[in-house]
Formats: structure tokens, C-alpha cells, sequence
């Protein structure tokens, strides 16, 4: 096994040096382990830089293997056997000897031929690095600050460090851009929620088990420093992934933060979450931003919020369906912004309009369309009347008093519009209006919103993991209504989660529901449904959700003096094609 902590070059390809767990001090004495991967040629490049949890060491094919756990946290409305096969488990021990990929972060055989460094740094407690293990906190956020600064005054660095990563390597970004370290040139966020609290831990104030069954314990946990040579070694350098030391469970639990602890133990945004939530309008660094349209339960509100809000002059917006991070078409767009922004390459970048959507079409195709802004400039909307004695959704408002009952444990209420007159595109967020009793003092609301073809089916949409998505989907708890007037908008109400309003049961409320972004184009003879229910997948912990309380019985009103409606953007057609 080498033992050096420099170059070896036997293992490298004749144009790349790598350096194996290079020493980066922090402030306090903790010393943080990098990975560089750089051109051979002398000289000084560009730095894409990631700092992170999963262990810089740990080969792609054996993170894909833990990630059939994922069935057991999925969000609604995903196939868990459709997730199941997007992956290629068997693939673990076969690792090629120039495969150097490791989870969500750049390829240095796709990087490094092309002048640039790589850099991945194991946060502190994680893969090769010590110290006490807390994904996201301001300990973390100040320790990649400092990685960045050292990356950015190394020999082999021209002084700009670009920022490249999807999910925890994208979440993170907004964090540390928010501190300003003078190296930092540019940065690009892949599906990055920027709300600890609304995107990520509880939605709509309910706690979301992600991060309790799934994220920690399966993704976090098992490449945790101390955990030794039994961790597994990188085929490529033959070191521990998480580090030389095997230290036993007492030792590793007192080692690390406790996030679902934290999480139940925070309902409300208080200062836990601001400390996890960027100050995105301190960022001024060119941004590129990128999401999913059905990456609703973790990145797609919060990637779009972060272009909305950073200072950044220099920003772009970019919104697919489907595809990786590591696609060619993918990694060129990415490319093509930091050849612009790290290299001063003149390619035409400063011309690419500031926003790019991908509209979907039920027959699995999409188109683009581009805008300067976001919400896009052209949008009308346009308001659905809930009509509960009729079930529908209609264009107008109904003229008698009508109610609906649902079981929290039952299918909920579904509303139709009527089929669609024209082709008719929508895209830009969506909102509820609801009025409610419920028969306990709380309520917790799924909402999901469906495309319905002409033949009364579902359009099945297909997820960025290989399963099906809805066209949206928004959260709730009723005793969570009260909203922030200055942050909302009427099609984006702003929840302030800072305290509970009770129900008294059998009393009527208004309440706002925000529902994640959109877009989809809907032929002629096409309708949308809106179903409103009392659960939802990876929704229902325990401590969160007592059944005396959210195994209740909930009414819709509508009518005149309850004026419930669904919000959606409706976008001309011809507009920014």
C-alpha cells in the first residue's frame, strides 16, 4: 500500500499527476485530506473544486451499490422498482484503472486534459479527514472557505477556483459563496436546495424521513472517519477511504453530529436551520444553476430560488427533465461556463440567455424555451376555481357553497378541469388556495397536480431517478399557514414556520399552499387533476405525526365565501422558443 502523500504516478494516465490525501490545515489544527488531480505539464490552471461527505475515495460503482437502500425513502409518487434498475449494483468490484469518477463530483478524465485541476477535499469527520462529523454546519461551511483559499494559492493554481457538484456538493456551494473567499471565481450548482428547513428537512413544516432512513444512516454513516480499512480501500491509491484509524460505535456516535435528532427537535426555522440556510444575497460570483423538474422533494425549489436571489450579475438558470450530471451534454454546458468565466475564454457564454427551460410534452419530448427571467416575463395566470359538488377545477368561480370530506389515511379529493381547448403551456410555480375544518386541531396536505391524457390516463413523466413524477407537488400543515406578506407572491406564498396556529375543530381556515415549479406543454383534449389528501411517502414519522391528531378527518370548502382556486403560469406558446 503506498504511504507517501504525494504522487504516484504508476497509477495515474502519462497526462495527469495525482497527489493522494494532501494535507490542508484548518484554523483550529484539524487537517482536512485532498485529492489533486492535475495536468502533468508544468504550469497554472484553473481549479474545480469539491468538498464533501461521501468519501472522496469511494469509486462511483460502489456508491451506486448502497443506493438500492433508496426504496426505502422515496418521494411520492416514484416506482421503487424503476429506481431499483436505474442502477447497476453487480458493477462494485470491477473498477476500470483509469476510473477515477466518484459520486456527483467532475471526472478528472474529463477535466484535466482540458487544463484544469481537480480537488476533492473529505469534509471534516468524513472519508480520510478527522474531527467531528456535522454536514452543513457553519463548522463545515468555514473549513471549505479555507480549501477554496489554499486551492487558489497553490503552485499548480492560477488563482481562480470554480465550485462544480450536484446535490451535498451543490447545497454546500450557496453555504460557502456566501462567506466570500477572495478565491472563489465561479460556481456551478447542480440540484442544490438552498433551504435547509422548506426544501429539505420539512416540508411545509412537515418532517421529511430522507434524511433519518435514507441519507445519514446509508449515504453519510458508512464513510464516516474512523471507520478504517474496513470502510474499503480506493482501488487506486490503496489507502482506507475512511481513514487508517478503526474506531468502535461509542467512539463514531460521539464523533458526529446527530441531524434527525436535530431535526425532530426543531420543528420550527429557528436559528438551527438559518445556520444550514444561505445568505444567498451576499453571493456575487458568476452562477449557473441547474435543476430538475422532478427533483420536488429536495432541489428543485431551492436551485431555482438561489438564481432568483443571489447578487450575481453574471447568472444563468438552466432547467431539464431527466439526464446526469455527468452526461456529455451536461459536463459541456458546464464547461463551456468556467472555460468563460475561469480561462477568459471568448465563447459566446455572455450571449446565452439567462434562463433555459425544458418544457415537457406527454409524448416524452421537450422543447426549450428562454427567457431573461424568472418567473417568465410572459406569464398570465391563471386561476382554476375548486368546485367540490361538481369535482372540478373551472375557469369560473361557483356560485353555491359545496364541502368534501377525506380520511388523512384515505386517496383524498381529486378535482378536474375540463380538457384543454388549445395546446397550452405551463410553466413557472403553482399555489392553492384551501379552506378547511378539520376534525382534530391540526392537518397535514399533499397536494399533487397530474396531466390527464384524452383517454383518462395519467402522462407518465419520468423522474431524474428512473421512475415516474407528477407535474407538481406542494406540502402543508395547516397550523404552519401563517405567511410572510413581504416574501410572497400570489402564485408563491412565503410560510414563516416560526410557530404553530392550532385549529379549533370544526372552524373553517384559508390557508396557502406553495407548489414546486413547472413545465409542461398540454395538447388540445389534455386536463389537469388535483388531488388533495392526508399522507404522503416519507412523510409519516411518528414523533412528527401523532395519529391523535393527523388521523383525522379534513373538509375542503368551496364557494363564494370560500374562495378556494389552484394558480398555475400559463405561457403563450410562440414566447421564448
Amino acid at each position: 500500500m503506498p504511504t507517501d502523500q504525494t504522487q504516484n504516478q504508476a497509477l495515474a494516465p502519462a497526462a495527469m499527476r495525482i497527489d493522494w490525501d494532501v494535507p490542508i490545515e484548518m484554523d483550529d489544527g484539524v487537517v482536512l485530506r485532498a485529492d489533486v488531480f492535475r495536468p502533468a505539464a508544468p504550469g497554472r490552471y484553473p481549479v474545480i473544486l469539491s468538498h464533501g461527505v461521501y468519501g472522496k475515495g469511494l469509486p462511483i460503482e460502489r456508491f451506486r451499490h448502497q443506493l438500492n437502500h433508496l426504496a426505502d425513502a422515496l418521494p411520492e409518487n416514484v416506482q421503487v422498482a424503476d429506481v431499483a434498475d436505474a442502477f447497476s449494483p453487480d458493477a462494485t468490484d470491477d473498477i476500470a484503472p483509469d476510473d477515477y469518477r466518484v459520486w456527483e463530483t467532475v471526472d478528472p478524465a474529463a477535466w484535466v486534459p482540458d487544463g484544469y485541476v481537480c480537488v476533492r477535499v473529505d469534509a471534516r469527520g468524513a472519508g480520510s479527514s478527522p474531527g467531528r462529523l456535522d454536514p452543513l454546519s457553519p463548522r463545515e461551511t468555514r473549513d471549505y472557505a479555507a480549501c477554496i483559499e489554499w486551492a487558489g494559492t497553490q503552485r499548480w493554481s492560477n488563482g481562480r477556483v470554480g465550485l462544480c457538484g450536484k446535490s451535498y456538493y451543490a447545497m454546500t456551494q450557496w453555504l460557502v459563496a456566501a462567506l466570500r473567499p477572495p478565491h472563489l471565481a465561479a460556481m456551478c450548482v447542480w440540484h442544490g436546495e438552498s433551504d435547509f428547513y422548506r426544501d429539505a428537512a420539512r416540508h411545509g413544516g412537515i418532517m421529511y424521513e430522507f434524511w433519518e432512513k435514507f441519507w445519514y444512516p446509508s449515504l453519510v454513516l458508512p464513510m464516516q472517519h474512523g471507520r478504517g480499512p474496513q470502510a474499503g480501500l480506493n482501488p487506486h491509491s490503496g489507502r482506507p477511504i475512511a481513514g487508517e484509524e478503526t474506531a468502535d460505535e461509542a467512539v463514531l456516535a460521539a464523533a458526529r453530529a446527530d441531524i434527525v435528532g436535530d431535526i425532530r427537535r426543531h420543528p420550527f426555522d429557528d436559528d438551527y436551520y438559518r445556520d444550514r440556510a444561505a445568505r444567498l444575497e451576499s453571493i456575487e460570483v458568476p452562477v449557473l444553476a441547474s435543476a430538475d423538474w422532478s427533483d420536488h422533494d429536495l432541489h428543485l425549489r431551492g436551485t431555482i430560488r438561489g438564481f432568483q436571489e443571489v447578487s450575481s450579475t453574471a447568472k444563468w438558470l438552466e432547467v431539464h427533465a431527466g439526464g446526469q450530471f455527468d452526461d456529455p451534454t451536461a459536463v459541456d454546458l458546464q464547461r463551456r461556463f468556467f472555460d468563460h468565466h475561469l480561462k477568459d475564454s471568448d465563447n459566446g457564454w455572455q450571449h446565452r440567455p439567462r434562463v433555459e427551460l425544458a418544457v415537457r410534452r406527454p409524448d416524452g419530448t421537450t422543447t426549450a424555451h428562454h427567457a431573461d427571467r424568472w418567473p417568465l416575463p410572459d406569464t398570465q395566470w391563471r386561476s382554476y376555481h375548486l368546485d367540490l359538488d361538481q369535482a372540478l377545477l373551472d375557469v369560473d368561480a361557483p356560485i353555491a357553497p359545496a364541502r368534501a370530506s377525506y380520511q388523512a389515511g384515505g386517496p383524498g379529493i381529486a378535482l378536474h378541469t375540463a380538457p384543454m381547448l388549445h395546446d397550452t403551456t405551463l410553466a413557472g410555480p403553482m399555489a392553492a388556495t384551501l379552506w378547511l375544518s378539520s376534525s382534530t386541531t391540526d392537518a397535514d396536505l399533499f397536494l399533487v397536480v397530474d396531466a390527464i391524457g384524452p383517454d383518462g390516463r395519467r402522462v407518465e413523466l419520468r423522474d431524474h431517478r428512473g421512475g415516474l413524477t407528477p407535474v407538481t407537488v406542494g406540502w402543508l400543515r395547516a397550523s404552519h399557514r401563517a405567511i410572510d406578506p413581504a416574501r410572497s407572491t400570489p402564485w408563491q406564498p412565503y410560510h414563516t414556520h416560526q410557530f404553530a396556529q392550532p385549529l379549533v375543530p370544526g372552524e373553517i381556515y384559508r390557508v396557502e399552499v406553495e407548489l414546486c415549479p413547472t413545465a409542461i406543454e398540454l395538447p388540445a383534449g389534455h386536463r389537469l387533476r388535483l388531488i388533495v389528501r392526508g399522507h404522503g411517502a416519507a412523510h409519516n414519522d411518528s414523533a412528527d405525526r401523532p395519529v391523535e391528531t393527523f388521523d383525522n378527518t379534513v373538509t375542503l370548502h368551496s364557494g363564494p365565501d370560500t374562495p378556494a382556486r389552484l394558480l398555475v403560469p400559463d405561457v403563450p406558446k410562440a414566447a421564448g422558443h
